[in-house]
């Protein structure tokens, strides 16, 4: 499989306040005792922290597939995403834009879109690595954590029915590795507003408020959603998260983060010297149904509002 290749513009420092560890995230221990309550919470906040989820093997065989995979010359993968700063590294990206400070709007979230790998040594090209995308069927570590039979029963009983795996991706940030803008992840789908999408945050190693965990705003699925800009990503605006009450959520490695994908939420950068590995998977219920572009963004989107953030 020859992925696609996404080299992303550089992103702008974020500012410190727009990640505030007001409160920490509440859990469950391990997924047998997600009793009714826990269901009646996710309901109520939008997200379910079940600690030891996973077991060091499990993860521990996951992360080095994930290594792997980024030092390879064939990662297996529909996509794989780097980091703004490898154009540094790079003298010319077909001669194009991927050297511009300021890039476009429309250009903003993708960046400049390849299908070769950066020409540098693999080991600099995965130090810069992001996200991998579309990879489960490649990589059977990988798969093993997605089909985990207790993680699948949980997510079923916040769905309230069957659930199907629609997307996977790996989220790599590398040291200094960019923020996510926060963002509801029901913006991104073609699936309508009803839809029981289950987001599956899994910790890989330790997470913490300084190398980029989960900040959410508890409770805020249920507002339904809200618009999204096209500025450092494609986001909820700055100004949003002024008053608002943030839930941070810290995880040590097999720890498993369930969310609503319309909570609003954000990771800010890494701001330490390791690397933040975590998988996202997205589960959704059987009967959903897809919508077109111009129906997401009829909700979702927002340029020519005359709505400035």
């Amino acid at each position: 499989m020859s992925p696609r290749v996404v080299l992303e513009p550089k992103a702008k420092d974020h500012s410190p306040d727009l990640y505030r560890p007001d409160v920490m995230a509440e859990s469950v221990l391990g997924f047998d005792n997600v009793d009714d309550s826990a269901v009646d919470f996710y309901h109520a906040n939008g997200y379910l922290l079940i600690r030891q989820g996973f077991s060091d093997e499990l993860t521990s065989e996951a992360r080095q597939e994930l290594i792997s995979m980024i030092n390879s010359d064939e990662p297996n993968c529909e996509s794989i995403y780097y980091e703004g700063t490898i154009r540094e590294k790079l003298s010319t990206i077909d001669g194009d834009s991927a050297n511009k400070e300021n890039p476009d709007r429309d250009s903003l979230a993708l960046g400049v879109q390849s299908d070769q790998l950066p020409a540098i040594p693999s080991s600099e090209r995965a130090s810069f690595v992001r996200k991998l995308m579309g990879f489960i069927p490649e990589h059977p570590p990988l798969a093993a954590i997605a089909s985990y039979k207790p993680m699948m029963n949980v997510i079923e009983r916040l769905a309230d029915g069957p659930v199907n795996l629609f997307q996977d991706m790996a989220m790599i940030k590398p040291p200094r590795g960019r923020e996510k803008p926060w963002h509801q992840d029901h913006a991104y789908f073609n699936l309508e507003i009803g839809s029981r999408i289950v987001a599956a945050w899994i910790a890989l190693d330790e997470v913490s408020v300084d190398n980029g965990c989960m900040f959410f705003l508890a409770g805020g699925h249920k507002g339904g959603p809200r618009l999204h800009f096209m500025r450092r990503d494609w986001q909820l605006c700055d100004s949003d998260l002024a008053d608002t009450v943030q839930t941070a959520a810290p995880m040590q490695c097999g720890d498993v983060l369930l969310f609503d994908a319309k909570l609003p939420h954000g990771t800010p950068t890494n701001n330490s010297d390791k690397h933040r590995w975590a998988l996202q998977l997205h589960y959704l219920q059987d009967q959903a149904v897809e919508t077109s572009d111009e129906a997401r963004l009829a909700i979702f989107g927002s340029e020519g509002k005359n709505v400035t953030c």
